[in-house]
């Protein structure tokens, strides 16, 4: 072989690794930009579930609690930015300027999700809304390989694959976070008188509240829901009543609910001491913020369907001719 052949042999072997290279930035960047999009989505259509997540990651990085409902009210547009974002990234718009965009945001997801996990919280990530649910642990090792990923496409990814986007595409994804901009505020703002007390309020819907050590559905049929705190004294008071009402006819299923994880020894004393006849279940911690904001506990709801009907609080809990009466005339 002579020199120039072998040279050239060389430079189509460089090409064919930079073209395969350039291939797997670009495969990258299309990944990144459908994940932002999706999880901006999510965001952007359940704005008021997104904001108590953002509230209890207040709480955990030491923010004073006056400042947690302006900051949640804030981080509500992370949702269409996310989804703006997303969508550059998908046409392959101004990638030099937003893969380190992308870079940057996943990095501050990465730390708070490692405060989380290095703090021992049981919080929801809440990084793709009610659509999954992962643990700070399992959120913190995807936001590594999505870290790789968006290095990957930022270094080899911001060619001009697939081809520039044309005017009519960059007018349509304009539009797209216009349109993501709007729902946010049309499913946010009517329901900030809501956000000053809780989730537990009449004719709300009770939605992404995954309960784990029970095999129950909020969203479907009659529950009489309690929400206690395993070292509360009230809590501990209201056993017998609620053991009373599970077997009282015509009453809704009773069912206990907790932010105490399931193999804590505070439950595990609390189930052995008290001998609670119902099911209990565990909550994350944001969920519970969201059920429990300003007020105190334990809190009683009857639910159908998973649509709050009614709530008592600690102070004003029925008799059973009371609950029955009220259920009866719900």
């Amino acid at each position: 072989m002579t020199q120039s052949q072998q040279a050239a042999g060389e430079v189509v072997t460089t090409r064919g690794a930079g073209d395969g290279l350039a291939m797997a930035g670009a495969a990258a960047r299309l990944l990144m930009g459908a994940v932002f999009l999706i999880a901006g989505l999510t965001k952007v259509w359940d704005p008021v579930l997104f904001y108590w997540e953002t509230v209890s990651y207040a709480e955990l990085i030491g923010l004073h609690r006056a400042t947690w409902p302006a900051l949640g009210r804030a981080a509500v547009v992370l949702g269409p930015l996310e989804a703006a974002l997303g969508l550059a990234l998908v046409v392959n718009w101004r990638p030099r300027l937003l893969l380190p965009v992308g870079v940057a945001l996943m990095v501050a997801f990465l730390a708070l999700t490692g405060l989380a996990w290095h703090s021992g919280s049981d919080m929801d990530c809440g990084c793709f809304g009610a659509l999954v649910e992962r643990t700070p642990q399992q959120a913190f090792l995807e936001d590594v390989v999505m870290l790789g990923l968006l290095g990957l496409a930022w270094w080899r990814g911001r060619g001009r694959w697939p081809a520039a986007p044309s005017p009519g595409l960059i007018q349509g994804a304009a539009l797209g976070v216009f349109l993501c901009l709007a729902t946010t505020a049309f499913r946010f703002y009517p329901e900030s008188g809501r956000l000053e007390s809780s989730d537990l309020q009449p004719g709300v819907r009770l939605t992404g509240l995954a309960l784990k050590g029970v095999d129950v559905s909020l969203q479907r049929g009659e529950y009489l829901v309690e929400l206690f705190n395993p070292p509360c004294t009230r809590c501990r008071r209201a056993v017998p009543k609620l053991n009373h009402w599970v077997d009282t006819p015509g009453l809704p299923p009773v069912l206990g609910v907790t932010m105490a994880p399931q193999d804590s020894p505070g439950l595990a004393e609390f189930k052995q001491q008290l001998r609670p006849r119902y099911p209990i279940g565990t909550v994350t911690v944001s969920d519970w913020r969201r059920l429990t904001w300003r007020h105190g506990y334990p809190r009683l709801a009857y639910l159908r369907d998973g649509v709050v009907q009614q709530v008592w609080e600690y102070n004003t809990m029925p008799s059973t001719r009371q609950l029955q009466a009220a259920i009866a005339g719900g």
